[in-house]
């Protein structure tokens, strides 16, 4: 009998660690689920809500390009104007706008000019005779006739006048248009810079281009580049970029694009795969300005260029957005009882999801909507952090 109480007692023993094990556990989810017992006895969840905030998501879209003179000027060779006499600059030289940069021959188009003023100056005197002296009119004695011979004389001279301020009127052009040949002899510089080539070796045999003199503003750079047709949606002139190069990989520069060809480059198709015509982009050239100080950057860089989103856009939690067939839509808090709200959605991350329409600013958005929620129902949620810490 001792040894069956003993295996009783022991079984007994048994059962109740392992009852008391099963009422801890009961015990310690209770406490872990919080006040949510109560909650979840009314079949309900405990709701948060976030206050809707303008912001904008940490995107940006990356380029690439090449640095160049944003200020530059090349003079060319033209044969039409003769031989060159005389280069005015040297390479390093600094040049102001306006200033002689290269000089052709001027003894041909300087006879002209005097040849033109000759005989535009003869016209002239011809026309102060006739205005001075006039034309003579032999009288007869009979009023009538030599007050007819008078009004006919007067015609005449009026006649005579008359072509000949045209025909200095001719000569004046020829004259004007001598002295722009004369004065386009001598190329002056259109940007203020420094003069990085001179070329005294040209040929007027050669009809291809010839570079007489390059001046560059060595402080005036830009970066062009080409995008693709699938960037051209995101970006726009004015927008801020900042820009990198491999050579001084711990600097970083500023700039803006201020011009976006409404072009594609070339015959406006893509660098593609042969036979794979999905794979084709059309490109399309821009410009940045840098807004920051140049440094050692000099042209023919390659440059990183990485354009910042800077919209502005309410933001909300992702986990907010309730999707619904071909729309979206948020729950709100208003005067305590939820309401549902159609929007429109943004860019988004891993976090949060920007609404271009439908909520405002101040909103109190749900943060962790329920199946059960329903417009107009009062609801009680409690408000977290818009950036909580895990």
């Amino acid at each position: 009998m001792l040894k069956t109480k003993k295996a009783k007692i022991a079984l007994f023993s048994g059962l109740g660690l392992a009852a008391v094990a099963l009422i801890a556990y009961a015990l310690l989810w209770s406490s872990g689920s919080g006040g949510s017992n109560d909650m979840a006895e009314s079949g309900e969840s405990q709701l948060y809500y976030r206050v809707a905030s303008e912001g904008s998501i940490a995107s940006s879209t990356l380029l690439a390009g090449t640095v160049e003179a944003a200020e530059e000027q090349y003079v060319y060779y033209d044969a039409t104007k003769g031989d060159v006499a005389e280069f005015k600059v040297k390479v390093g030289d600094q040049v102001s706008v306006g200033q002689a940069l290269v000089q052709y021959n001027t003894a041909e188009l300087q006879s002209n000019l005097d040849t033109a003023i000759r005989a535009r100056d003869k016209i002239g005197r011809q026309i102060y005779e006739l205005q001075t002296n006039g034309q003579t009119v032999d009288l007869t004695g009979d009023p009538a006739q030599d007050e007819n011979n008078m009004a006919n004389a007067q015609r005449s001279v009026e006649s005579q006048l008359r072509d000949l301020n045209d025909s200095y009127a001719d000569a004046q052009a020829t004259v004007d248009k001598a002295q722009v040949a004369l004065n386009e002899t001598t190329i002056i510089s259109d940007v203020a810079g420094t003069v990085v080539e001179v070329n005294t070796s040209v040929s007027k045999s050669n009809t291809s281009s010839q570079t007489l003199i390059h001046i560059v503003n060595q402080g005036s750079l830009q970066v062009v580049g080409t995008l693709s047709e699938y960037d051209l949606a995101n970006l726009s002139v004015d927008q801020e970029v900042r820009l990198t190069s491999k050579v001084y990989p711990d600097q970083t520069w500023t700039g803006k694009i201020t011009y976006i060809s409404n072009y594609p480059e070339g015959n406006g198709a893509g660098e593609g795969v042969p036979g794979n015509t999905g794979t084709s982009s059309s490109k399309y050239p821009f410009k940045i300005a840098l807004t920051s100080d140049i440094g050692p950057l000099k042209q023919g860089f390659s440059i990183n260029i990485e354009v910042v989103n800077a919209k502005k856009a309410i933001l909300v939690p992702v986990e907010a957005v309730v999707p619904d067939a071909d729309k979206y839509y948020v729950w709100t808090i208003v005067d305590g009882k939820a309401r549902r709200v159609e929007v429109t959605l943004g860019s988004a991350d891993a976090t949060q999801q920007e609404i271009s329409s439908g909520l405002t600013a101040g909103d109190h958005v749900i943060s962790n909507p329920s199946m059960d929620l329903e417009d107009g129902k009062e609801v009680k949620a409690i408000e977290e952090e818009a950036n909580p810490t895990e």
